[in-house]
């Protein structure tokens, strides 16, 4: 019998794993936050500062934007046995802005990115050697707004805006796709504003991204990001009715 017993035991915790990595971010949330049943035999106060905190986490797993792209692959001809490499690049980013529409949003962004510098690339490519392709990172929230458009997000997905932005190459200036891109989301409903919470869904400072085709979308917690600090912000909503929040209008 022991043997079996074993075996039981073994299946069980299997289960409990798998029902555990099962859950979503909502579902730990509700089983764990002050107000969770499992806690409610603690009749202690519990302090503002933790409430506040935990209503923060709740916007962040409801409201927080969600980031995709696509990429696209080129072959550059590089030093090796081989003579070509394949390089990918960025070719468009989506924003999920859950909850939102065009008249309660509160939206800055700011967005960096590294396509090849043409001008740079013309000045060093009669060097002697294989002159790699020279990549500067710049602001590229004005190229992305230029080329974005706005649409309802399914219904199947969720609810709020969908802001798709299309990167393209630009005679004399940009050479080639960004490789990453970089961008800082600051999102603000007005649930944020009416219980007072930190103004915008993941503080004040908003959410940080990295996108790159090798790596995917990487969230930037506490990571310092001074080039993306430095970067221009799009303020695209507020009081007024940005155009780029408009869904169906072409740019």
């Amino acid at each position: 019998m022991g043997p079996i017993v074993w075996i039981i035991a073994l299946l069980g915790v299997l289960y409990l794993i798998a029902w555990y990595l099962q859950q979503t971010p909502l579902q730990n949330f509700l089983s764990n936050c002050c107000w969770s049943r499992q806690r409610a035999h603690d009749q202690s106060p519990i302090s503002q500062k933790r409430q506040m905190e935990e209503l923060d986490r709740l916007y962040l797993i409801l409201y927080a934007p969600r980031i995709s792209f696509t990429a696209e692959e080129e072959a550059l001809p590089a030093d090796n046995r081989g003579g070509i490499t394949y390089q990918g690049y960025i070719k468009t980013l989506t924003i999920d802005l859950p909850g939102a529409t065009p008249n309660n949003i509160r939206l800055d962004l700011s967005m960096i990115g590294d396509p090849m510098d043409y001008q740079l690339w013309l000045e060093t490519r009669g060097a002697p050697g294989l002159t790699e392709r020279p990549h500067t990172v710049r602001n590229m929230g004005a190229h992305w707004l230029r080329n974005s458009t706005c649409e309802w997000i399914p219904v199947a997905q969720g609810q709020g805006l969908r802001l798709t932005g299309v990167f393209k190459r630009v005679d004399r200036e940009l050479g080639s796709l960004p490789r990453s891109v970089s961008l800082r989301v600051r999102y603000g409903t007005p649930f944020t504003a009416l219980y007072g919470v930190q103004g915008f869904i993941g503080g004040a400072r908003g959410l940080a991204f990295t996108v790159t085709p090798e790596n995917g979308v990487i969230a930037l917690r506490n990571d310092p990001t001074p080039k993306l600090d430095s970067a221009q912000i799009y303020k695209l909503g507020e009081q007024q009715c940005s155009v780029f929040l408009q869904p169906g209008i072409r740019r």
